[in-house]
């Protein structure tokens, strides 16, 4: 069971920040005891008014400490809130910034719905926060700042006061606590909503015709949002329930004013009164810091998720980040790539897939064809030859250069990619001042022209059919025109005329160019047109080929 933090989110602000926020902290506490002033000018006026006298000096201190409060007040609160939002914005930065620069097999291994729960949800939470939790910040100064003022009118008032409160506090605590797991867990089960939800959308076609399939996704996304309902309401019901405790505590202190008090020490009416008000007074802060401890707890959950996020994602992070050594033109006039002893194991798999170990020599100019059954780790393969996996034994050579953590990233730019799950971006990233009319061509070329329009940075439309998608990332890579081009099955969901032109006329005409060319393909038709062909099953190399040309 973890502890409450109550100061987690003045750490956060503070980490995130990069600065003290020592202005935050005396804003702060002048908005509370200029609060807790108010009181005892308020009480002094009133008995001097009780004797007949209206003091304008106390009207005009009371004016100007309520001035003091309002804009102390009014700049903490402000303050906090712009602080927590450039801190929010400086956490999605450095989560995208890190997560761009982790390994492919840990965010193929962690939900979307994880990620995007962080970024957004857990976020947003701790900028709602935010004004509940600096308001219970402050309400703590209010409230030592009455209890100094009930000491200065009875001691004994004052002690019995802090006895009680601090037995509520004790109370509150450990009940508190409790809530912390039951609101990660509901946290949790968000991020599982947000995954089935995502399943709901992107598998829409699938279950539309598949009644059994639609009512089960269904189910799943009820249930998960069920289970949240319940854990949430049971934090709910808690805090209800210590709102409740807090008041009773509260008339429990009145009592003892009013009964019990007047018969230990010589009290006068006035001074009753005094201490009835005061303890009235702080009913309000009491209560707010009440709502904020309950905000605290949820912004301690989403600030523990988002740094445990960070820490897998840091963990993560490949050679890249510490070297960035990613000259494009570092192996740009390579003469062979060579897989020497290559192996790798999927370490976040529960099928523990092993491919290796594989020694394959790919030439400079070459087409080389790779098959095999599905599950043979061919696109495994190419996730190795293309640097995206770390070995696990074995090395990636060029020419003589053993591709090591100072140049792994220079040598993943050698390559431009089409993968069977590839990402079609509406935007022509990486590319400088890309021509439109080139652009504009190959769509034409590719008979897309009808279907969507490079125009103003990006492609109008990208709702296309799967053959079409594969299309413009082909696209997309002919303008990148980098050294090798990596296919993963890209003739598979073309229609006939594409499927030959893409061996008779693509290929040749990238060879000819100087490129190498790296396929994944089940088209026997055309094997006997590569340079080798490469047979995997099970993770291993069986033959390589040779074939004869025609």
């Amino acid at each position: 069971m973890r502890d409450l933090q109550p100061l987690a989110m003045f750490r956060f602000l503070v980490a995130r920040s990069g600065k003290s926020q020592r202005s935050l902290i005396v804003l702060i506490f002048f908005s509370g005891l200029s609060s807790g002033m108010l009181l005892g000018v308020a009480n002094h006026a009133a008995d001097m008014a009780a004797d007949g006298t209206v003091s304008v000096l106390m009207a005009v201190l009371f004016l100007a400490t309520l001035l003091i409060y309002v804009t102390a007040k009014r700049q903490a609160l402000t303050h906090a809130a712009v602080t927590a939002e450039r801190a929010i914005r400086d956490l999605r930065i450095s989560l995208a910034d890190k997560i761009r620069h982790s390994e492919l097999e840990f965010l193929e291994g962690t939900g979307k719905g994880d990620i995007y729960a962080r970024l957004s949800q857990d976020a947003n939470m701790i900028a709602q926060c935010v004004p509940a939790i600096f308001n219970g910040y402050q309400s703590i100064v209010v409230i030592v700042a009455a209890l100094a003022y009930i000491a200065y009118i009875s001691l004994t008032a004052a002690l019995v006061t802090t006895a009680i409160l601090g037995m509520a506090v004790w109370i509150f605590a450990r009940r508190y606590r409790e809530s912390l797991d039951t609101i990660a867990k509901a946290i949790a089960k968000e991020g599982e909503f947000f995954d089935s939800l995502s399943h709901l959308i992107e598998g829409f076609k699938e279950i539309k015709i598949n009644h059994a399939k639609n009512d089960a996704v269904f189910g799943r996304l009820a249930t998960i949002s069920r289970q949240t309902e319940a854990l949430m309401s049971t934090v709910a019901t808690k805090h209800m329930h210590l709102l409740v405790l807090a008041q009773t505590f509260v008339f429990l202190i009145l009592a003892i004013f009013v009964f019990v008090l007047p018969g230990l020490e010589y009290s006068q009416p006035e001074t009753v009164l005094k201490l009835t008000a005061s303890l009235l007074f702080m009913v309000a802060p009491i209560e707010i810091v009440l709502m904020a401890w309950h905000f605290q707890i949820k912004a301690q959950v989403s600030i523990a998720s988002i740094e445990r996020l960070e820490r897998l994602i840091s963990q993560s992070q490949d050679t890249e980040v510490r070297t960035g050594k990613n000259d494009p033109a570092h192996f740009a006039d390579f003469s062979l790539l060579r897989l020497q002893q290559a192996a790798f194991s999927y370490r976040r798999s529960e099928s523990h897939f092993h491919i290796g170990p594989l020694d394959i020599d790919i030439p400079r100019g070459s087409r080389t064809f790779i098959i095999g059954g599905n599950g043979s780790g061919k696109s495994t393969l190419l996730k190795l030859l293309t640097g995206l996996y770390p070995l696990e034994s074995g090395a990636i050579r060029v020419d003589d250069s053993i591709i090591g953590p100072y140049s792994i990233a220079a040598y993943r730019e050698l390559f431009t990619c089409v993968f069977s799950d590839f990402h079609l971006f509406d935007r022509l990233y990486g590319l400088e001042r890309p021509d439109p009319e080139e652009v504009n061509r190959l769509l034409d070329w590719m008979e897309l022209s009808d279907k969507t329009f490079y125009h103003d940075g990006r492609f109008t439309d990208l709702d296309l059919s799967t053959g079409q998608r594969k299309r413009l990332a082909l696209i997309v890579a002919l303008l990148e025109d980098k050294p090798i081009y990596v296919f993963d099955e890209w003739a598979a969901d073309q229609d006939p005329e594409f499927r030959v032109r893409f061996y008779e006329e693509i290929v040749p005409d990238l060879i000819a160019r100087g490129k190498t060319v790296i396929a994944i393909t089940h088209d026997d038709r055309w094997f006997h047109s590569c340079d080798q062909l490469l047979k995997l099953e099970y993770g291993k190399l069986v033959s390589a080929e040779r074939p004869a040309r025609d």
